[in-house]
C-alpha cells in the first residue's frame, strides 16, 4: 500500500491566480480612468442619494412650504410654478445626501436653498385655452384689483393661460372673453368655475330630453349663478301633454347653446313662475342665448312658448325660433316682466295653416291672425292673460297676482321677424308681429328690428285696426318705437 499522502490541489492554480489578479487590476484601473466608481456608487446608493428633482424640471412651490435653508419665508410663493436651475448637495458622515435647489420663475425672480420638502411636481392648470368656464360666484377681484362682482355667473372662454406670480395663490391665471364680447385679464383660477354640461342626447326621445332639461334647471335653482351649457347637435324636445311635461325656469341662470338645435315635437312649455307679489318677484337674472328652436315638422310647424309670471333682468339674445309659433299663440308671453332685453333673435314663420287664407272670415277670432311672437302682457289673477296655463299649475297664482303688473323697461332691438320658405323657395308661413292687444304696458323700446312679410299686412283690417300692424300697442301704453324696417 502506497503510504504516500496525495497532495490536495487548490481551487485555482498559481498561474490562474496571477491572471485573475492582472484582470482585476485592469478593471479597477479602467473604472478609475472613466469615473465609473461614481456610477457604481449611485447604483448601490441611489435610493439614499439621488435628488428627487432634476435640473431644468418644471416644479411648484408646495402650498405648505415654510422657509428656505437661508431663512427666506416662502408663504408668498406658495403654488408658484418655476424651474430647477441648480441643484446643491451636502453629504453627512453616513453618506446621506441632502439636496437644496435654486428655483427660477418666468417673472425673473428666483429662490435659493429650497428644500425638497418645499417642492412638488407641477400641477396642470384646471383649464386650457378654448375651454368654456364661468365666473365663479365666489369671485372677488382679478389680480390687478378689479372687482369681478358684476361678472359672476357669466359664461366665458379661455383665451390664454399663464403662471400666476402676483400673489400667494400662485398656480395659474387666465385671460377670458365673456359671451358678451368683453374681455377680462389676469383672472385667478379661484375666480373661475365649471359650467354645468347638460347631457342631452340625439338618440333620446323628446320626453327623455325634457327630463334632462328639468334636472338641469332644478340643479340651477339650487345653485344660483349656474351656466347650463347645451351640447352641439340636434335634440328632440316637446310633448303631446305639455301641461304635465313642462320645464320650470330658474333664476340666476345662463342657458347657453353651442350650435344647438332643439327640435320641437308637439308643444313645449317653459314656465317662469311668480315668487311673490312684486313685479320683479319671479325668475330673475335669466339669460338664454345661442339656441335654435325648430319644429320637427317644418310643414305643419310646432309650438314652443316661454311664459313668465313676473320676473326681472332677462337677456334673450342670438336665438332662432323656426316654425314654432302656433296659430293664436305666442313664443314669449310675458306677464309683468321688468328690465329685460331681447336682442339679435330671429323669429321665422307663423301659423302655416293661415298662409293660404287671403281674407278673415267674419266669424273668425281676429287674434288668430295677429298673435304676437313677443307679447307684453299684464299679470293679474283673473286667469285670462295666461290662458289659465299658469293658473292651473301654480297654487300661489291667486295670491301672488293680486296686484296687476304691466311689463316695463323692456328693450327689443336688432331682431328679425321673417317668413319661412322651404328649400325650393316656396312660402310656407308668413312673419309674425310683436306688441300687446289687450292691455297697457310700461316702457317698451322697439328699435332697429326688421319685419318682413308680416301676416297682418295681407289683410284689409291693417288699414283700420291697430292690432293688424307688425308692431302694435294700446293708446295708453308707453312704447318707444323707432328705426324699424317693415317690408
Amino acid at each position: 500500500m502506497d503510504r504516500r499522502q496525495r497532495k490536495k490541489k487548490g481551487l485555482f492554480r498559481k498561474r490562474e491566480l496571477i491572471s485573475l489578479g492582472i484582470l482585476l487590476i485592469s478593471v479597477l484601473t479602467l473604472f478609475a480612468v472613466t469615473g465609473s466608481f461614481s456610477v457604481l456608487y449611485v447604483m448601490f446608493f441611489k435610493e439614499r442619494n439621488q435628488s428627487v428633482f432634476q435640473q431644468g424640471q418644471e416644479i411648484q412651490i408646495s402650498s405648505t412650504a415654510d422657509k428656505t435653508s437661508k431663512g427666506q419665508d416662502l408663504a408668498h410663493y406658495h403654488n408658484w410654478v418655476g424651474n430647477i436651475k441648480k441643484i446643491h448637495s451636502k453629504e453627512d458622515d453616513e453618506k446621506n445626501v441632502t439636496y437644496t435647489y435654486q428655483v427660477t420663475f418666468k417673472d425673473g425672480s428666483n429662490l435659493e436653498g429650497v428644500s425638497e420638502e418645499s417642492l412638488v411636481e407641477v400641477a396642470d392648470p384646471n383649464y386650457d385655452k378654448g375651454d368654456l368656464v364661468q365666473i365663479a360666484n365666489e369671485a372677488g377681484s382679478d389680480l390687478d384689483g378689479e372687482n369681478l362682482a358684476a361678472y359672476k355667473g357669466q359664461a366665458a372662454t379661455i383665451n390664454n393661460v399663464a403662471p400666476n406670480y402676483s400673489n400667494e395663490e400662485g398656480g395659474y391665471k387666465y385671460d377670458v372673453t365673456l359671451d358678451s364680447g368683453e374681455t377680462l385679464s389676469n383672472v385667478p383660477e379661484s375666480a373661475l368655475g365649471d359650467v354645468y354640461w347638460v347631457p342631452l342626447d340625439s338618440a333620446n326621445t323628446a320626453a327623455e330630453n325634457n327630463e334632462i332639461l328639468r334636472e338641469a334647471f332644478a340643479y340651477a335653482a339650487e345653485t344660483p349663478g349656474t351656466v347650463l351649457s347645451l351640447p352641439s347637435g340636434e335634440f328632440l324636445i316637446g310633448s303631446d301633454t305639455p301641461q304635465q311635461d313642462y320645464i320650470t325656469l330658474s333664476s340666476d341662470t345662463v342657458l347657453r347653446g353651442s350650435n344647438t338645435r332643439l327640435k320641437v315635437q308637439g308643444t313645449a312649455y317653459w314656465f317662469g313662475f311668480a315668487t311673490g307679489t312684486g313685479a320683479a318677484d319671479g325668475v330673475r337674472n335669466f339669460t338664454m342665448s345661442g339656441i335654435e328652436f325648430r319644429a320637427d315638422n317644418l310643414e305643419t310647424g310646432a309650438h314652443f312658448m316661454i311664459m313668465a309670471d313676473h320676473g326681472d333682468n332677462w337677456n334673450i339674445n342670438n336665438n332662432t325660433f323656426t316654425m314654432v309659433h302656433k296659430k293664436s299663440s305666442h313664443i314669449f308671453d310675458l306677464g309683468g316682466l321688468q328690465n329685460s332685453v331681447f336682442d339679435s333673435n330671429r323669429f321665422i314663420g307663423y301659423a302655416p295653416e293661415l298662409t293660404s287664407v287671403t281674407g278673415i272670415p267674419s266669424e273668425a277670432d281676429a287674434h288668430d291672425y295677429y298673435a304676437e311672437a313677443i307679447q307684453f302682457d299684464a299679470a293679474d289673477n283673473k286667469g285670462t292673460w295666461d290662458g289659465g296655463l299658469i293658473q292651473n299649475l301654480d297654487p300661489n297664482y291667486s295670491s301672488f297676482n293680486q296686484i296687476k303688473h304691466l311689463c316695463d323697461n323692456i328693450t327689443v332691438t336688432n331682431n328679425s321677424f321673417l317668413p319661412y320658405t322651404d328649400e325650393t323657395g316656396n312660402l310656407v308661413a308668413y312673419g309674425a308681429t310683436i306688441g300687446q292687444h289687450s292691455s297697457d304696458t310700461g316702457l317698451i323700446v322697439v328699435a332697429y328690428n326688421t319685419f318682413t312679410s308680416s301676416i297682418v299686412n295681407r289683410y284689409k283690417e291693417s288699414q283700420t285696426d291697430r292690432n293688424f300692424n307688425p308692431i302694435h300697442f294700446s293708446d295708453n301704453s308707453n312704447e318707444a318705437v323707432s328705426n324699424n324696417v317693415i317690408n
